[in-house]
C-alpha cells in the first residue's frame, strides 16, 4: 500500500482549501452581481424609425393636408375626415363621430383641445401600411412580437441620456438610441409633475444590461400609447381610429 508523503499531503490540503475558496469567491461574485444588476437583463431590441407613406402618393398627399390642418387647428377639415364609426376608446361608448368630438372637447372650444398636440406627436413618428390601413406612429405596425406592449417603451431619439437619478443633475449611466426599455414602477419610480428647475417628467426604467435608470418621458413611447389609423372609403381617406391603451 502506497503512503502519501508530506509533500503530497500538503498539495492535497491546499487543493481542498483552494477549491473551497473558489466556491466562496463564486458565491460572493453572484451576490455582487445581484447588487450591480438590480433588474433582470434582457436581449436588447432596437427599432429604427421608418415612414413609408411616400410609397402611396395618394395617401401622402392626404397626409400633407392633414398635417397642415393639425398645425392650423382646422376643425372643419378634421370633421370631414372623421369616420362615422371612429374608435377612440375601448369602453362601450368609445365609438362614433359626435362622441369623438365631445371626448376631445372639439365640439365647443376646439382651439383649446389637447387633440392637436396629441395628434401632432403621434403622426410625427411616421406612418406604415398594413391590412389596408395607414397608421402612425410607426411602432404600431412595427413593434416585435417578443416585446410586451404593457411593460416596455421605445426610446424615441438618438443618444438619449439614462441617468442614475430622476434629475437633470443625475449621473449619465448610458446613452441609448431607438431601443426598448422596461418600465419600472414603485413608490419612487417616477415623478408625475415637473419639479422646479427640471425640464421634464422622469420615468424609471430597466435597460437591457440590467441597469436601473431614469429617462425623460418625452423621449419614451409606449406601443399602446395613442395611435391613429386611416382607411380609404368611397375614394376618401377617413380616420377610423385614434386610441390609446388596449382592450
Amino acid at each position: 500500500m502506497l503512503r502519501m508523503g508530506p509533500m503530497n499531503r500538503y498539495l492535497s490540503f491546499n487543493f481542498k482549501y483552494s477549491l473551497a475558496f473558489l466556491v466562496v469567491l463564486i458565491v460572493i461574485c453572484l451576490s455582487l452581481t445581484q447588487v450591480i444588476l438590480p433588474c433582470e437583463p434582457f436581449e436588447p431590441v432596437l427599432l429604427k424609425p421608418v415612414d413609408t407613406s411616400r410609397e402611396d402618393m395618394d395617401f401622402f398627399s392626404f397626409r400633407e393636408k392633414f398635417e397642415k390642418a393639425i398645425k392650423e387647428k382646422d376643425i372643419k377639415f378634421i370633421e370631414q375626415v372623421l369616420d362615422t364609426n371612429i374608435s377612440f376608446s375601448f369602453d362601450a361608448n368609445g365609438t362614433g363621430k359626435q362622441k369623438f368630438l365631445k371626448y376631445w372637447k372639439l365640439d365647443k372650444n376646439p382651439k383649446n383641445s389637447d387633440f392637436w398636440k396629441t395628434m401632432s406627436d403621434t403622426i410625427a413618428l411616421g406612418f406604415t401600411f398594413k391590412d389596408q390601413i395607414w397608421a402612425a406612429p410607426f411602432l404600431f405596425h412595427q413593434t416585435p412580437n417578443n416585446i410586451d406592449p404593457y411593460s416596455y417603451s421605445l426610446i424615441t431619439g438618438n443618444t438619449v441620456n439614462v441617468r442614475d437619478q430622476p434629475t437633470i443633475k443625475g449621473k449619465i449611466r448610458a446613452q441609448l438610441s431607438w431601443e426598448f426599455v422596461k418600465n419600472e414602477y414603485d413608490e419612487t419610480s417616477n415623478t408625475q409633475k415637473k419639479s422646479p428647475g427640471e425640464p421634464c417628467v422622469w420615468q424609471k426604467v430597466c435597460i437591457s444590461d440590467g441597469t436601473i435608470g431614469y429617462i425623460c418621458k418625452q423621449y419614451l413611447r409606449d406601443p399602446l400609447d395613442y395611435r391613429v389609423g386611416f382607411s380609404k372609403k368611397d375614394k376618401k381617406w377617413m380616420m377610423i381610429f385614434f386610441v390609446e391603451g388596449g382592450d
